[in-house]
């Protein structure tokens, strides 16, 4: 087994590699080498004026023109803490292969000290892949082994997103006792089927808001358009508790089924157990839990 560094001679192993790893990733579908190839060569986010990108490095490790895993490291400069940040987009490796993802995280850590990070953040949701799970989602448990990995090496679990679906949805919305005045907002994007915004009003004062992107936000296969992924639900403050969330949900799904959206599905941080409590009564049922992980130098 040998590690080196990325060239483009390797991106077809590489993206085998990496759909068989994801193969039991929820939300996560196969990809083209076109589309992997665009994204081993993106340095996501960008620009924070607090936040300086410096260098992003990819390590394959092989054996007999075999690609048997990877990591790619990227270190930013948080120039308001006067610090450099390591951060490692994506460790994966095969099963069985436990030698092989040692390796390469130890090649990644080593890196990243030589870069002077004095901390490391492993699959924050930030820099996700774009067609790796879909939004919001940090390492998954489907990965279980990078997880126990990074936590063998002294990894801590930092932030989670619970991930939970519902295939085959119907639904149709509770009247509310005050009736909202409600505005459908629809939006072009990558996928197939258009995002959906929905807005509640009273008065003219907006109460609330819901937010849906198309699964082809995150992937150009063609399972991934019929899903609607719900981004954002909020309520304000004092309209909390008057069944305004549930209303909106509820009107919001409706909407992207009547255009042809079949399956849905939302997520939450791993410690808002009321918005968890919510959707599991709702009708969504958990598919995913995902972990960012972290560790100081």
């Amino acid at each position: 087994m040998e590690i080196v560094e990325y060239t483009p001679e390797l991106l077809e192993p590489m993206t085998a590699c990496y759909n068989r790893l994801t193969t039991d990733v929820p939300h996560s579908y196969p990809v083209t080498e076109a589309e992997f190839g665009e994204e081993l060569s993106s340095a996501p986010p960008g620009g924070h004026p607090d936040i300086f990108f410096i260098s992003q490095h990819t390590f394959v490790a092989t054996s007999d023109d075999t690609v048997l895993g990877f990591v790619q490291a990227r270190v930013d400069e948080l120039r308001r803490h006067k610090c450099n940040l390591g951060i490692i987009r994506f460790l994966g490796y095969l099963p069985g292969e436990r030698r092989t993802g040692q390796a390469l995280l130890e090649k990644a850590e080593a890196h990243l000290k030589m870069q002077a990070a004095t901390r490391i953040v492993a699959v924050p949701q930030k820099y996700r892949y774009r067609f790796y799970h879909f939004g919001h989602a940090y390492l998954s448990n489907a990965l279980a082994q990078v997880q126990a990995l990074l936590a063998f090496n002294g990894y801590e679990r930092t932030a989670g997103e619970v991930f939970l679906a519902w295939k085959n949805y119907d639904v149709t919305p509770t009247p509310l006792a005050q009736p909202l005045e409600i505005t459908v907002e629809w939006e072009e994007g990558r996928g197939k089927l258009p995002n959906c915004t929905v807005r509640g009003c009273r008065a003219g004062e907006e109460v609330g808001v819901c937010e849906s992107l198309c699964g082809g936000e995150f992937s150009s296969h063609s399972d991934a358009q019929d899903w609607c992924h719900t981004m954002w639900l909020g309520i304000e403050d004092e309209f909390q508790g008057q069944g305004i969330g549930r209303y909106l949900l509820q009107r919001a799904l409706q909407e992207m089924r009547k255009v042809g959206y079949r399956h849905a599905l939302i997520s939450t941080a791993w410690d808002n157990h009321r918005a968890f409590l919510f959707y599991s009564n709702f009708g969504y049922r958990v598919t995913d839990w995902t972990y960012e992980f972290s560790k100081s130098l």
